[in-house]
């Protein structure tokens, strides 16, 4: 397989920190025995899509499962490359809430990797517009979606940094236009915590963002801009229901703690359950979650979370097809991964049995 330049040297980045002990995830554990019930866990950020697996936290789900997860609090690795090199190094064990943009990109240098679970099936990530660019464009949400990207080009646009979901989705808009985001546009490193993203669209040093949510509901809550570009909206087809949110692991953890993977399965798959079941309780829960005060702005975060929450964490085949169609088709891997060869059917089957994907 071939990758673009700047992905090669993502991954060669990844790779030299692997040595690296990232003292956030605490201690690398070697399991003793298949009975060992603790696992360390990391997640990317505390992006929407990755509710559940605070719901699973808060709810006592996971400690209800008898699972101790070390340390107690999942940390934030704030990006791909430092999750790659946690998970690579053994320093972490489970990515309780990643994207699976990562776990494609991990598996073409770890065979070994596999996917546990769906947290979201969606993508969570929008395109941002400060309300200058829509005034100078004349363009809205409403507006065409090709009218929209081509408004982009020659635009500095803000997102989380190589290799990252937010820069495959510009990829992937632009190639579907004829054009190439790397070239047509300025992509702008903006971090991956909506405060700064949002400030430096504020400030104007950016006219636009790719960026998870909630930044967008945020963005027209504060009056700085408003979503331009969504596919969870129904602004791109051919991503609608699309698995994006996923908990992932190593082989060798499966084998190692069984019993361990197999309650966080279970966990998640409560919380989700949970969230379906229970959405005024889910609401206060992503409050606390997102540390959102506004509760008009909180109602819009929750209106767009509920809908790419699944019922239950299995993987289901058309989702995981269209996130591989969507990679290819962004240039982030040459042809499409396996479905078998990626995802771990036994152990879910095992850990949820009865559960189906929806007709």
């Amino acid at each position: 397989m071939r990758f673009s330049i700047r992905r090669s040297t993502s991954l060669l980045a990844c790779l030299l920190l692997l040595g690296v002990t990232v003292a956030a995830c605490g201690r690398s554990a070697t399991p003793s025995s298949a009975n060992n019930m603790t696992l360390n866990v990391a997640q990317n950020s505390n992006a929407i899509g990755f509710f559940p697996l605070y719901v699973a936290l808060q709810k006592n789900f996971i400690k209800d499962q008898g699972l101790t997860l070390n340390p107690s609090t999942p940390p934030q690795m704030g990006s791909g490359a430092k999750m790659t090199a946690a998970v690579e190094s053994g320093n972490v064990e489970v990515v309780g809430g990643g994207i699976i943009t990562d776990a494609f990109t991990l598996s073409k240098i770890d065979v070994h990797i596999k996917l546990l679970g769906a947290l979201a099936t969606g993508y969570f990530v929008d395109i941002i517009v400060s309300k200058r660019f829509e005034q100078q464009t004349h363009l809205s949400a409403t507006s065409s979606l090709s009218d929209k990207v081509k408004a982009l080009v020659g635009k500095k646009i803000g997102d989380t940094g190589t290799g990252s979901g937010t820069e495959a989705l510009l990829t992937y808009l632009f190639r579907q236009q004829g054009l190439d985001a790397q070239r047509n546009a300025t992509l702008v490193n903006v971090g991956t915590t909506s405060t700064a993203a949002l400030a430096a669209l504020s400030a104007g040093r950016v006219d636009a963002l790719s960026f998870f949510a909630p930044a967008g509901q945020q963005a027209e809550a504060r009056g700085i801009g408003d979503i331009f570009i969504s596919a969870d909206r129904g602004d791109v087809s051919s991503m609608q229901g699309e698995l994006h949110g996923v908990f992932y692991t190593k082989q060798s953890v499966v084998d190692a703690k069984p019993k361990a993977i197999q309650a966080f399965i279970h966990a998640i798959a409560q919380a989700e359950t949970f969230i379906h079941q229970n959405p005024a309780q889910a609401m206060t829960l992503l409050g606390k979650y997102l540390q959102e005060k506004n509760p008009q702005t909180l109602k819009t975060e929750f209106a767009a979370v509920m809908p790419i929450i699944p019922q239950n964490p299995l993987i289901c085949q058309n989702a995981y097809n269209i996130a591989n169609n969507f990679h290819v088709k962004a240039g982030l891997i040459a042809t499409a991964l396996s479905y078998n060869d990626l995802v771990a059917t036994s152990t879910i089957q095992s850990a949820l049995p009865g559960a189906s994907c929806p007709s």
